[in-house]
């Protein structure tokens, strides 16, 4: 029982990382109607900012991980300037190749500026482990559960019961009527990459302690936000992080169970028995978009 306990917790961990990612995913689709193949790099240089302003700039881990959001929402607001408003109307497919194009030229890049030697963000936190009934540990992995739980809740209030959150949801359900009354759907978009953004940068900021750095993380990473973000139901938020959270369990259950070689195969099973029974996601008939 405290293995199964173990696992749980463990895919807990993973799987807030997971629904960071996806909420950006999620937001841009729901909110823009625009597909972003180019957000796993977000999270990648989330975690190389958060590493150099820990390691090199000494400054301590929540300022250094404050300091990546704030440069990956930019890198986000980049985003959408260059690469998305001028092919906003224009269907998926101008989307989808233009989010691929930045996609190779930043994993390039950062293989150019970085190298392909993987580093390891080492904090004082890592180094602090639990043990609470029967269940190791580290105050790192707990601190990503706590901070992806806040993001979460944060984001989720902002949505529903502010005057920008409303002004979110109008553009998502008719954003001909939204700025025809009043809504300026440019700046919307724009809050909207920033979010998106500052999402992927928490989460790379947050997974770095615990696993590698290296250029090609985002590739995986950004696979496994579109299981989720098509798990939860396209465009629908709280279906993004009842997913995340549950693939994250289910992987690190198969790994722990089954095998850890497989543990990336679990995710598209699951992607691929979901789309057979219900191919509007889990939550896509229960929840509202956005």
């Amino acid at each position: 029982m405290s293995e199964l306990a173990q696992q749980i917790v463990n895919g807990l961990v993973m799987g807030g990382v997971y629904a960071l990612m996806a909420l950006g995913l999620t937001l841009i689709f729901g909110i823009l109607d625009q597909v972003n193949f180019a957000h796993g790099e977000l999270y990648m240089i989330g975690a190389y900012a958060a590493f150099y302003f820990l390691d090199f700039l000494g400054l301590g881990y929540f300022i250094a991980m404050l300091m990546a959001m704030a440069i990956v929402a930019i890198l986000g607001l980049f985003y959408e300037w260059i690469l998305f408003r001028p092919i906003r109307g224009l269907g998926h497919l101008p989307a989808i190749i233009s989010s691929l194009g930045a996609s190779i030229f930043l994993w390039n890049l950062s293989l150019k500026l970085f190298g392909s030697t993987p580093r390891q963000m080492r904090t004082e936190l890592s180094e602090v482990t639990l043990n609470l009934f029967g269940i190791s540990l580290t105050v790192q992995r707990l601190l990503v559960i706590c901070i992806a739980m806040i993001l979460i809740l944060l984001l989720y209030f902002m949505i529903k019961k502010t005057r920008l959150g409303k002004a979110m949801r109008a553009t998502a359900q008719n954003p001909e009527m939204a700025a025809l009354l009043g809504v300026d759907i440019n700046r919307i978009a724009e809050l909207t990459f920033l979010i998106g953004g500052a999402l992927a940068g928490a989460a790379g900021s947050l997974i770095g302690p615990i696993f590698l750095i290296y250029p090609a993380m985002g590739l995986m990473a950004c696979l496994k936000a579109f299981v989720v973000v098509i798990l939860g139901g396209l465009g629908n938020v709280i279906g993004a992080v009842f997913a995340g959270l549950s693939l994250g369990v289910i992987e690190s259950l198969g790994a722990g169970f089954i095998s850890s070689a497989y543990k990336d195969f679990f995710a598209f099973i699951v992607l691929i028995l979901v789309l057979w029974a219900r191919p509007e996601g889990i939550l896509g008939k229960t929840a509202k978009k956005v």
